[in-house]
């Protein structure tokens, strides 16, 4: 629910993907965050695949989104 609220909250596709973008960064560096304070592991861990293995799902999930619409 959380990356999908921004689009039912503004008319412009573009800006709702924005906002979604920003919203769920902020989400799930909170959720990680908690997690790691649950845990105790340190709630800043930067690690190889963290980051930019879910970043390069996010991209090419939007552009395969992209293609077929």
């Amino acid at each position: 629910m959380i990356p999908l609220s921004p689009y039912m909250l503004v008319h412009r596709v573009l800006t709702g993907l924005w906002i979604s973008v920003a919203v769920t960064l902020v989400a799930l560096f909170a959720f990680g965050y908690g997690k790691g304070r649950l845990t105790r592991y340190p709630p800043v861990a930067w690690r190889r695949a963290d980051g930019g293995h879910r970043g390069l799902a996010a991209a090419a999930a939007f552009g395969i989104a992209r293609l077929i619409a």
